[in-house]
């Protein structure tokens, strides 16, 4: 059995890999050339294989991607999800990290550090003016929009912090003794109503294209917050600038955007009390990363090896 493993990251784990497995051929590949040539009798790959790979590839049984998201994957490969290959993701291994960032954003917005940078900047000190405006989180009610790994990172971070957490999902989910109430996607309405903060650590779908729009964040407090960690394409970009000049919502937090990157005239950028960070809420050190994210790997092709069943299956009708 061949296995093809195609980030250059990955060859400084693949020995310990082989001597692991040494009933399957292990071959590293990062240039396309290389990875044209061997994925054509590779039965497992970990990465992302161009179209034209992916159709020369007779053998193929099981792809591992690198990431939660599936664009990467999906967009340049749909054809895909019509064959026969299973699709695992790294579901996961970014989520301590994520759910940290997400916790940063809120007390980044509790506590007003956007405004304290700007007095720094301009030299001001406004000791009663900052008065009025700083929040504590602890009393406050979270409603997380997901409830997979991030959120559930995320969720007992805001519950160690003393916060009411609620949550919703398109997926049926375990209860969580963390969580007061999860719901269907259903009664989105409701925990938007409902909530101080509203993160979302959703995957996006085709089905999750833009969930977010005026409609929701006129549902929302207008002491509220929004926090997003997952997609930018969850939310509707005119929509929140709109909210945040209007005072719909009180503020907005979001590692993504849509489009990668942000171009300079976007309305977005000039929206008031948004904080923007370049999509990096899962990342870490870089070797802790490519660590966690190599382990589901591992941990996945031993079960494979073993005919077990894999985790983190994407389901390809719904590409998440």
């Amino acid at each position: 059995m061949k296995v093809l493993v195609l980030p250059d990251w990955a060859a400084q784990f693949c020995d310990a890999l082989a001597q692991r497995h040494p009933e399957i051929e292990l071959v590293v590949s990062s240039s396309d050339e290389g990875a044209s040539v061997h994925i054509r009798d590779a039965e497992v790959l970990f990465g992302y294989p161009t179209s034209d790979q992916f159709d020369s590839a007779a053998d193929l049984k099981w792809i591992q991607t690198l990431d939660a998201g599936m664009e990467g994957l999906f967009a340049p490969v749909p054809q895909v999800a019509d064959s026969d290959v299973i699709v695992t993701n790294a579901r996961g291994a970014g989520a301590p990290m994520i759910g940290e960032h997400a916790l940063a954003m809120m007390f980044a917005l509790a506590r007003q550090f956007p405004r304290f940078f700007d007095d720094k900047t301009n030299s001001r000190w406004d000791q009663d003016g900052a008065l009025e405006c700083v929040e504590y989180l602890g009393d406050k009610t979270v409603g997380i929009v997901g409830l997979g790994k991030s959120g559930r990172e995320t969720a007992w971070r805001c519950k160690a912090m003393g916060m009411n957490v609620i949550a919703v999902d398109r997926e049926p989910v375990d209860a969580d003794p963390i969580v007061e109430f999860v719901w269907t996607l259903d009664r989105l309405d409701d925990l938007l109503s409902e909530s101080d903060y509203v993160v979302v650590t959703a995957p996006y779908s085709p089905a999750s294209a833009n969930m977010l729009g005026k409609r929701e964040f006129e549902l929302m407090r207008r002491s509220a917050r929004l926090v997003v960690t997952s997609r930018g394409r969850v939310f509707d970009n005119s929509a929140l600038a709109d909210a945040l000049r209007n005072g719909t919502i009180a503020g907005a937090a979001v590692d993504s955007v849509n489009p990668e990157p942000l171009p300079a005239d976007s309305e977005l950028w000039g929206a008031p009390n948004l904080i923007i960070t370049p999509h990096i809420a899962g990342n870490a050190e870089q070797i802790m990363l490519d660590r966690r994210t190599f382990e589901i790997f591992e941990e996945n092709l031993g079960r494979y090896i073993a005919g077990q069943p894999l985790i983190n299956v994407v389901d390809k009708s719904k590409q998440y």
